[in-house]
């Protein structure tokens, strides 16, 4: 999860537990989304930024895919999770410990960037967007896509975040409570892990994690601004348009310039 702006405590503490954490995710069925939405757009991408990948649960579907896949994170902890795995699992993903807004990638142009997980929200402060739009546009191909999605103002509102984990028997418990400020527009989440090691030793750690209530007329206009066009928002894992009450919305735009071959 990039950002420049959140607390750096943030996927720090969770990363060792983080695959765990996410285990009930389908990250298989986000993947076939993406490739939805790609055979709208009629493109078939080589080269893949997963911008903001985490410990690379997707990087790695991707890569799996037969995709040239480059992972970014500004979480050295999350980062190095995602480096050990690829390396047991023999997968050819480069990874990068990189801000999004000032990042610098090495090697040829992208034909896609994704960045998933409501990782934009992430980044509180909205001019460090607008630079990571145009970092973004400046590692794509012209014709690239970028694939993005966003909590919505709607599911912060309404506390979509609150949500726990109680369970005895299970090594991981959570339990989770946001708040939001509509002032601010910044939705702070407190969250409270308790892990059990093997010897049933249990330990307690929390993060506090932050996210901004982007609109979707304040991400079009960013995402003009750095040079993107053919511009279209969708209501989650779907094809159908947003609407007032939908917590997750997609974006989907293209560099100006000639389409991926």
């Amino acid at each position: 999860m990039d950002n420049s702006s959140h607390d750096s405590a943030a996927f720090t503490s969770i990363a060792p537990y983080y695959d765990l954490l996410m285990r009930d995710v389908p990250y298989r069925a986000w993947v076939r989304y993406i490739e939805q939405l790609l055979r709208v757009r009629g493109t078939k991408p080589r080269r893949v930024l997963d911008l903001a990948c985490g410990t690379g649960n997707v990087a790695e579907l991707l890569a799996q895919a037969g995709h040239e896949v480059v992972g970014v994170d500004v979480s050295g902890p999350m980062i190095a999770q995602a480096i050990a795995k690829a390396e047991r699992k023999r997968l050819p993903i480069t990874y990068h410990r990189q801000d999004a807004a000032c990042m610098r990638i090495p090697g040829p142009p992208f034909d896609l960037c994704v960045s998933l997980f409501d990782s934009v929200n992430y980044i509180t402060d909205p001019a460090d967007v607008q630079r990571a739009f145009h970092r973004v546009a400046e590692h794509l191909r012209p014709g690239g896509l970028f694939i993005f999605d966003i909590n919505s103002v709607f599911a912060l509102e309404n506390g979509f975040f609150d949500q726990e984990h109680t369970d005895p028997r299970d090594r991981l418990r959570y339990v989770w409570r946001s708040q939001y400020d509509p002032r601010s527009r910044l939705c702070r989440v407190h969250m409270r892990f308790w892990w059990r090691d093997a010897r049933g030793r249990e330990r307690e750690f929390a993060e506090t994690h932050v996210q901004f209530a982007y609109t979707v007329e304040e991400l079009i206009a960013m995402l003009e601004a750095a040079g993107f066009v053919a511009i279209q928002t969708y209501h989650a894992y779907t094809l159908v348009p947003v609407r007032p009450s939908s917590d997750r919305i997609f974006f989907v735009a293209e560099k100006a310039g000639s389409a991926v071959e």
